[in-house]
């Protein structure tokens, strides 16, 4: 008589915390249907045989429809005090029966597991087959501070208190999977002699007991997978990483994987420090390596793109977000955002404009606050690189007279800036004891807010600042700044240009003005005021997820 793997899946109709749980619809399919498509694509055993124990027509039925074989149980063996070892054994011996057949190994998975997939019956089968193991369970660590209940009152179970994950690791049963080798069912139970486990992700423990179990169990197996694909160095800066951050602190119902090239080594530390999961390629091979993580969206924020990449992404099936791409990709791309840029002509799949930008949380819930008289502090901020140190440039011509007027300057330094010796050498030559210098801070809010003027360049960041109407004297950094059209006079932003074409002279005397000019700084503000950035962000988001809801009803 051949050996063989028999996998059953127990389910009875008589559920009491959900009626009819086990033909309950989850995304649209029965529950049962995932435990049955699981066992059915089993590659550890050659053809399992899969089976459905019940005391039901209707879930005999529909286990029929999705490739299951069916074994009738007794009302006895259906109530609600039956416990599962006599309806596994009854189970087994029936389909040794009725097909002639020895099983080496049994293997249960509950209908009530449905994340539960072929991957951990696999895992459990090789198990049994490959060591001394009578049977394995499925379990997850589940370690807690927890208490309990003696003659003597309350009791804890731990020796220390200390953070959960430094507690010895405790294993729960899930329940989801316990197997076991054929002669442990002659002994009346299914868990006797050399007892494994294996351990499952805490996604996959959950057992379908009552109505929130079945809300998380949809909410989980109707997320998708998301990769952020990202540039950051000394070159681009840091801009771009802080937005797909924002961006992925929002898709929190999905899984996010952040993919840079290895030559951008400040995004990669920056979204590390934000314990995020991020993949690295080689220069030139971001295409293969996004496919190769098997997405089903890909949001670019890797500037210009061309048709070819974006093309093949959706030749693949993933859909397409790219931020500030000016190149033929954005045309093609699902999605198309352009808040700094607008010089595309826009249409349903390309956003463009301030409207479109995205502010974070940290400026949406700033505090407002009525400005100063006169101005009593300056902030100076150049993007987390500032490649040709425009920090220290203009604390050099403008910090002499900040000093002589008793203005307090702070001065934010970000993750990639370069030059710190220099400048901490020149705030001590010139002996600027009004200049405060801080490096990557994660508040930068808390210091925009503070400022009566800011000395900027023409990135993101003069979004952030309009938010909280602090009026400011741009420098652009680079040709691409200069694009920036939103940096004008319009909009109550003073723009001295490009940085190489711009006299110290210039920049002096436009500083010494604003600083002077109460009724300048006042019309500043009040074209200031007149935007409203705060909304941005929930647009783009809104968008992003329409597509998403979009792939999940197509």
């Amino acid at each position: 008589m051949p050996e063989k793997t028999l996998i059953v899946i127990p389910a009875r109709g008589g559920s009491k915390g959900i009626p009819r749980k086990n033909l309950r619809p989850l995304l649209g399919q029965p529950l049962i249907s995932y435990s049955i498509k699981a066992a059915l694509g089993a590659k550890a055993a050659s053809t399992p045989r899969v089976v459905v124990t019940t005391d039901d027509d209707e879930i005999e039925l529909f286990s029929l429809r999705y490739g299951a074989e069916v074994i009738r149980r007794s009302g006895e063996l259906a109530a609600d005090s039956t416990p599962l070892d006599p309806v596994i054994i009854h189970a087994v011996k029936e389909c040794e029966a009725r097909w002639g057949e020895r099983y080496a190994v049994i293997i249960t998975v509950q209908p009530t597991s449905p994340l539960i997939t072929s991957a951990e019956i696999d895992s459990a089968i090789a198990t049994l087959a490959s060591n001394g193991t009578d049977t394995i369970l499925s379990v997850t660590d589940d370690r807690h501070l927890r208490w309990v209940e003696t003659k003597d009152g309350l009791a804890p179970e731990y020796t220390a208190r200390v953070n959960r994950q430094l507690l010895p690791a405790a294993f729960r049963e899930t329940g989801a999977i316990i197997g076991c080798k054929r002669h442990v069912i002659d002994t009346g139970t299914r868990i006797s002699g050399n007892v494994s486990i294996f351990l499952v992700d805490k996604d996959k423990s959950i057992d379908i007991d009552t109505y929130n179990d079945l809300w998380l169990c949809e909410n989980i197996l109707s997320r998708k997978k998301i990769v952020i694909t990202v540039i950051g160095s000394s070159k681009t800066g840091l801009g771009h990483a802080f937005r797909a951050l924002l961006v992925a602190h929002e898709l929190t119902r999905h899984e996010v994987v952040f993919l840079c090239c290895e030559q951008d080594c400040l995004a990669i530390e920056a979204i590390s420090r934000q314990n995020y999961r991020v993949e690295t390629c080689p220069d030139g091979k971001r295409l293969e390596s996004v496919l190769a993580l098997k997405p089903d969206m890909v949001i670019n924020d890797i500037l210009d793109t061309n048709a070819d990449y974006i093309v093949a992404l959706r030749k693949a099936g993933v859909l397409t977000v790219n931020f500030e791409d000016m190149g033929l990709g954005a045309e093609v791309a699902d999605l198309a955002i352009n808040a700094l840029y607008p010089h595309q002509v826009p249409n349903p799949r390309i956003l463009v404009g301030p409207k479109y930008f995205c502010l974070r949380d940290e400026f949406l819930n700033a505090p407002e606050r009525e400005p100063e008289g006169e101005v009593k502090r300056v902030i100076l901020l150049f993007g987390g690189v500032d490649e040709a140190d425009l920090t220290g440039r203009t604390l050099k011509v403008v910090g002499p007279e900040l000093l002589k007027a008793g203005i307090e300057a702070d001065i934010i330094l970000g993750l990639g800036y370069q030059h710190r010796d220099s400048l901490d050498r020149l705030i001590k030559e010139k002996g600027f004891t009004n200049v405060t210098v801080i490096s990557s801070t994660p508040r930068i809010s808390d210091y925009m807010s503070k400022a009566d003027l800011a000395i900027t360049s023409a990135g993101r960041t003069v979004f952030e600042l309009a938010s909280l109407r602090v009026p400011m004297v741009v420098i652009c950094q680079n040709l691409r700044e200069t694009t920036h059209t939103f940096a004008n006079s319009e909009n109550g932003i003073i723009n001295l240009g490009i940085r190489h074409e711009l006299k110290d002279e210039d920049l002096s005397g436009m500083v010494k003005k604003i600083l002077v000019d109460n009724g300048l700084r006042k019309m500043m503000r009040e074209r200031l005021e007149k935007i409203d950035l705060r909304g941005g962000k929930r647009q783009v988001m809104g968008r992003i997820m329409e597509l998403l809801e979009r792939r999940s009803n197509p």
